[in-house]
């Protein structure tokens, strides 16, 4: 049932929570509401109970393996590192962390309080790497590390409980106008903008505290950006969930690259993604084994046998020089080529150097070689830089 628990399991968690707690007055990040605690690990548990019972949860060995590894490492840094809240509240509440797949194709994640977390099958088949698996679950580990839900409860909790209940599934799940409507038909409209503007605030705490807790849990923070960066690629995900319940922006792609660097942390995109890689291939000429260097699926230099050097150190070594200078940030400009001397090269060092006999193995000349080859790594540069355009 697709999203049922969304639309009811969390519901009931909010329900119940409102009937606990009733009216209280609005709190703040510097003090923790009393509700946090054991009360909050309830409202949790019957949640996880009830998306046990909605939702198909995945029973596959290795991919539970893979997200419990991961998130057990960062539960265990949010469980003893107070990281500064900027909305909800930084007071440890040691929880018993627990993460599970559900078998849906959304690109989505979520958690609800007491720190139980799902990932869905469609957000495991897009990121890239475990670095940015990492990264999305930090941001859901912080989400119940700083008792957002909580403190969403106190701050909605003037208006009457049918309101709080519709506004509180807007931000935290991430329903549709047209289901907030069906379950309160009279909500305001203003009233849900002010909730998307406590969400917003909550999802950059959440990234601030993802970056920090992956950081010390030893993932690499860039798989926030990388994977923030794709989805702002991929409208199409839209109906998929994820901008429902974590919606981006440019102030939060902004905040990340501002922490990131404030945090002296080096921004190298291709380290958490499936980036393109310059790769030595092995293939028969003339019948014999001739190794290649291939970026993009395409053969840029394929080299002769030195008497001091053999062609499979050649490729080896160029390849490389090759992916250094892309992980170094390597712009367009500062490739440079210079074809009758069978030269690619990039900030003052030879990438490539052709050589006649080098050529012919590609059965082409040297400038010929020369140009194909910085083409192909322009435009290896030109995809990278339309990638990174938000």
């Amino acid at each position: 049932m697709k999203r049922t628990f969304l639309a009811a399991g969390r519901f009931l968690a909010v329900i119940t929570c409102l009937l606990i707690l009733g009216a209280v007055a609005p709190a703040t990040a510097a003090k923790a509401p009393p509700e946090i605690g054991e009360t909050e690990k309830k409202i949790g548990a019957d949640a996880a109970a009830e998306a046990a019972k909605e939702y198909k949860l995945s029973d596959n060995a290795n991919d539970l393996k893979r997200i419990r590894e991961i998130g057990n490492k960062l539960a265990a840094v949010a469980n003893k590192t107070e990281i500064k809240a900027v909305y909800g509240s930084s007071i440890i509440t040691p929880f018993e962390y627990t993460f599970n797949i559900i078998e849906d194709k959304d690109v989505n994640a979520f958690c609800v309080p007491g720190g139980h977390i799902y990932v869905y099958r469609g957000l495991l088949d897009f990121v890239e790497s475990d670095d940015e698996l990492a990264l999305v679950m930090a941001h859901e580990v912080t989400h119940a590390s700083h008792h957002h839900m909580m403190y969403l409860l106190q701050r909605q909790a003037a208006f009457e409980k049918g309101e709080a209940i519709a506004l509180l599934a807007t931000i935290m799940s991430g329903a549709k106008s047209s289901d907030v409507y069906n379950i309160q038909r009279g909500i305001e409209l203003i009233k849900i903008a002010r909730l998307n503007g406590y969400g917003m605030q909550a999802e950059r705490d959440s990234d601030a505290g993802a970056i920090h807790y992956a950081l010390e849990a030893g993932y690499n923070p860039v798989g926030l950006l990388t994977f923030m960066e794709r989805l702002a690629r991929r409208p199409e995900l839209v109906d998929l969930g994820i901008f429902r319940s974590h919606p981006i922006d440019a102030e939060r792609v902004a905040s990340a690259k501002a922490l990131l660097t404030e945090l002296n942390i080096p921004i190298n995109r291709r380290a958490t993604t499936k980036a393109i890689m310059a790769e030595v291939k092995v293939e028969k000429v003339d019948g014999a084994d001739v190794p290649g260097v291939v970026l993009s699926d395409k053969l840029i230099y394929r080299p002769a046998a030195t008497d001091s050097q053999t062609a499979q150190k050649l490729a080896t070594d160029a390849a490389a020089r090759i992916n250094k200078a892309l992980d170094a940030g390597l712009k367009m400009h500062e490739l440079k080529t210079d074809e009758n001397a069978g030269v690619v090269a990039a900030r003052g060092t030879a990438l490539i150097n052709i050589t006649e006999a080098d050529a012919k193995l590609l059965s082409s000349t040297v400038p010929q070689a020369t140009q194909a080859a910085a083409t192909v790594i322009r435009e290896v540069l030109l995809m990278q830089m339309v990638n990174t355009v938000h």
